[in-house]
């Protein structure tokens, strides 16, 4: 059977789960491979790792339904469906993963990813190695403790994952020019460094702390006063005046230094932030059982229920009401 651990350019396909499980061993690290249709997949694989640090992006559908169970799986494996879903199992705690949201599979604990039959998602594949030698020297001293991402990759309400995401897919559409591009060793430790960095500076993680006051000074201090302003006081109804007196600017110089520094306009951060907010109390209902939707809508300053719901929607891909349901039934 063909292995994947010299190969560089990659188009895949088969119906034998073997193939597949063996295939993408070489690519994630050793996992486990279930499904009831072992001989009758519809798996395919393209992607392209890089050489120096083993990076791997790719585009992947299994046709079926499969589970992939992963302990020490040696890599973060990152993805984001272009259609349909799945869902991460950790600890317990589910996350369900489409078109809004991606999910990080940690590469030093135990998690089950269930994938739907019609998911096709694309996938980055980041050795742990390479993701802490790289945070390491961001940070400029070694690392006391392994490197937990946030599972969950909000799309549209966190507007740098976005753009990494998109990055991600002009790379797969483009894959063919940088297979036949001469000069691609030379650039592919800094485009792998690019990915990584990027990824580190976008999505939470523990140590995310420490990579934002590195690069706290360089934000302007009445750009943080705003930033602050708007976490501290996010239940309080805020207006864009307020924001302008407290940055002591102009209105146009205030939206063009925000979205320089956090990737969208300070009204629009206010609105992502409390509708993320939501989204966490509806997944730990438990925490508050008597406290309703509506109630938290209010509570977080939406005082139009229709629109409230619309924009959740489009956050995150399902309505409050699901969101609610699925962590209760779980």
């Amino acid at each position: 059977m063909q292995s994947a651990i010299g190969e560089v350019d990659f188009n895949h396909q088969s119906q034998h789960a073997d193939f597949a499980h063996h295939l993408m061993s070489g690519i994630c690290g050793q996992h486990q491979l279930s499904t009831r249709c072992r001989d009758d997949l519809n798996f395919k694989y393209v992607g392209m790792r890089f050489p120096q640090k083993r990076l791997a992006i790719g585009s992947i559908s299994y046709g079926a339904n499969v589970a992939i169970h992963v302990a020490n799986l040696g890599a973060y494996t990152i993805s984001l469906p272009t259609q349909g879903r799945q869902c991460l199992d950790s600890h317990g705690a589910q996350f369900t993963s489409n078109i809004h949201q991606g999910v990080i599979v940690s590469g030093n604990d135990t998690q089950d990813l269930l994938i739907d039959k019609d998911c096709i998602k694309l996938q980055v594949v980041i050795p742990v190695a390479s993701i802490e030698q790289t945070l390491a020297h961001m940070l400029q001293k070694p690392l006391s403790q392994a490197v937990v991402f946030d599972p969950e990759m909000y799309v549209n309400s966190q507007p740098a994952i976005g753009v990494w995401w998109k990055h991600i897919r002009h790379f797969l559409q483009s894959r063919s020019h940088y297979t036949q591009f001469s000069g691609m060793p030379m650039l592919a430790a800094d485009y792998e460094n690019l990915v990584i960095k990027s990824l580190l500076l976008s999505q939470e993680h523990n140590y995310s702390a420490a990579l934002r006051q590195l690069n706290q000074p360089s934000i302007p201090k009445h750009i943080q006063y705003v930033h602050q302003f708007i976490l501290t006081h996010a239940r309080n109804p805020i207006c864009v005046d307020d924001l302008v007196r407290l940055a002591g600017v102009s209105k146009s110089k205030l939206y063009e230094e925000f979205k320089l520094y956090y990737g969208t306009s300070p009204m629009s951060y206010l609105r992502q932030y409390r509708l993320q907010q939501i989204h966490n109390a509806l997944k730990n209902p438990f925490q508050q059982p008597k406290l309703s939707i509506s109630q938290l809508a209010y509570e977080w300053g939406f005082t139009h229920l229709s629109r409230f719901s619309e924009e959740y929607r489009q956050e995150f891909g399902e309505n409050p009401s699901e969101t609610k349901l699925k962590a209760i039934a779980h």
